[in-house]
């Protein structure tokens, strides 16, 4: 078999950018319909690579939302989106399922925290191998997130984080 040379490598990653750009133009194209779950082909993208990039496109949606809207529980809630990115491959799953149950229970539950503990169940989800049920909580945490289909700047911010991600992640492979 051949060996594939470092020009051959580089077409084939920019193929693989240009299909998932691709597939976000098609989101976009579905939120305009008002289709629920918009967020699950660009997550099974992601997820195409190891798991942790899409829960890192859930973890950076979750900091644009929570400094966007200024929430006033900034420093309770972004404690647990830095767990769960430092210790998310170190935990078992269902030491994830309890960080999600805190969660969750915590007073004044809004949408943000909702978002926050669905972050924690697919990482709970994944690392107990149901990796469907980890991109179905990654996706209901994106939109979640999204509240405002019509809100372009958000939801712009949001698909060039999953590009940066999965360029990055291509880069490197």
């Amino acid at each position: 078999m051949a060996k594939l040379t470092l020009q051959d490598k580089e077409n084939i990653s920019d193929m693989y950018i240009n299909e998932f750009k691709a597939e976000l133009i098609r989101a976009k194209e579905r939120i305009k319909q008002n289709s629920f779950l918009w967020a699950y082909p660009i997550a099974l993208a992601l997820q195409k690579s190891p798991y942790f990039l899409a829960i890192q496109w859930l973890i950076e949606c979750l900091q644009i939302y929570l400094y966007e809207f200024k929430s006033p529980r900034i420093s309770e809630l972004n404690k647990y989106i830095q767990q769960a990115r430092d210790l998310s491959n170190i935990l078992t799953f269902l030491q994830c399922n309890e960080i999600a149950q805190e969660i969750w229970y915590l007073s004044g539950r809004d949408e943000i925290q909702t978002a926050i503990a669905r972050l924690w169940w697919s990482i709970s989800a994944f690392n107990n191998g149901k990796e469907h049920g980890g991109i179905m909580e990654v996706v209901a945490a994106i939109e979640l997130i999204l509240p405002d289909t019509s809100n372009c700047l958000l939801l712009d911010r949001y698909l060039q984080v999953a590009v940066k991600i999965y360029e990055e992640y291509e880069s490197q492979n």
